[in-house]
């Protein structure tokens, strides 16, 4: 059975010559995006390899629209939209961001907030099409709230923070359904140092627009910078109804489920970081840290042992510690006496280890091998003032001079 035929219109025949700058760092993508605007019937484009380069042909003042990969090196996709929406010549210049699927929460922020419009690759020649037209249209016949929103832009990129606040109220009159202008506003009321009208004006945004990550986001870092963590979790919450599959979302679920005490919640948000996480290692280390912070010892030895081990001697040492720690503030004082051993089958000499093992063995009162790790500790760093301190109180206590 054969295929039915993409219907493709031609834009040529409808007299549009926008000259399209194509951005792409990958030859391969680079050459398929060209082939497909030639298939769509524009054949007056140009092509650069970055974002450095294509800014130095936007000046020159030939081009009509930007499709732009996200990810390119010298400068990227966001770093030039912001030079172009920054300059008095070219804020309103039509600019498609071309990406692979990216959870990122900065590039989500980024994508909602600052991109117009953006293509998903591998690249569907249908979408482009109708982003193409789209963007065109909006750069021939803009309406006042695209004007509004360009011209805000622009004077906040600037740090003109008055006249953007006043087109973003205008972009805000043009469309009572849009959350973009009050989430700008928030914006320019953080950059004047009023929180407590930026949290207002974001959740604004969040009334017209219940979903919109970038206020959810917003709002999270605000609440988390007072260690609200009870208003940071709902935040979050909400965001994983928008982005699920996003590691700093659930990593930060996680934490902020810890201060407020709720374990369950934090195991489930810990147990999807790791899938996120995949084989990451630094990102396998913050599950690991966010294990042991909730005292879920088991859990954050088994993945360590699993993902980690390892890695390299001073990143075991230091999630071996720290489980021995964990494990000592919850009571298991044979637990944390083995990850202390085998810290210090690694390093025999590390001073920390052999002061916490000293520390557990004071704690059950076993004082002659502690003064052996004391003294171990001390001869190798004699300015160490808490094993010294500790050392006092061992040496008193094998004394009986404090009972037994």
């Amino acid at each position: 059975m054969s295929a039915t035929p993409r219907k493709i219109e031609k834009n040529i025949m409808n007299g549009d010559q926008s000259k399209i700058l194509v951005v792409e760092d990958n030859q391969a993508m680079r050459k398929m995006l060209e082939s497909m605007l030639i298939e769509l019937g524009y054949h007056n484009y140009g092509s650069a390899v970055n974002g450095l380069k294509a800014w130095e042909i936007i000046q020159e003042g030939t081009i009509d629209l930007v499709l732009c990969d996200y990810l390119m090196p010298e400068m990227n996709g966001l770093e030039l939209l912001r030079l172009i929406r920054k300059s008095k010549s070219f804020y309103d210049m039509p600019f498609i961001m071309v990406t692979g699927a990216d959870n990122r929460t900065d590039f989500m922020r980024s994508v909602q907030a600052e991109v117009d419009h953006y293509l998903l690759k591998p690249p569907n020649i249908s979408q482009l099409q109708m982003l193409l037209k789209k963007a065109i249209a909006a750069r021939k016949n803009p309406s006042a709230f695209d004007k509004a929103v360009s011209r805000g832009k622009y004077f906040f990129l600037n740090s003109e923070y008055q006249p953007a606040m006043e087109q973003f109220e205008t972009a805000g009159r043009e469309r009572i359904d849009s959350a973009l202008p009050y989430y700008y506003m928030a914006l320019i009321h953080q950059q004047l140092g009023n929180e407590k009208m930026a949290e207002r004006n974001f959740k604004k945004s969040l009334i017209i627009e219940e979903q919109f990550i970038s206020s959810l986001l917003a709002l999270s870092e605000i609440y988390e910078s007072r260690l609200d963590y009870v208003n940071l979790a709902v935040y979050l919450e909400k965001a994983t109804k928008v982005v699920n599959d996003t590691f700093e979302i659930h990593i930060g679920l996680a934490r902020a489920c810890t201060q407020t005490g709720d374990i369950d919640r934090t195991r489930t948000h810990l147990d999807e970081a790791v899938r996120l996480a995949k084989n990451n290692p630094d990102l396998i280390k913050e599950v690991v840290e966010g294990y042991i912070d909730a005292g879920l010892v088991d859990e954050a030895d088994e993945l360590f042992s699993h993902k980690l081990e390892d890695d390299n001697k001073e990143t075991t040492i230091h999630f071996l510690n720290r489980l021995g720690l964990r494990a000592r503030k919850s009571g298991d004082f044979n637990k944390a006496r083995e990850f202390y051993l085998s810290c210090l089958k690694l390093d025999p000499q590390h001073k920390i280890v052999n002061y916490n093992m000293a520390n557990l063995l004071f704690i059950q009162r076993q004082y002659e091998a502690a003064e052996s790790y004391l003294k171990k500790t001390l001869r190798l760093h004699s300015d160490f003032t808490q094993a010294q301190d500790l050392m006092d109180a061992v040496q008193k206590k094998i004394a009986g001079a404090l009972g037994p």
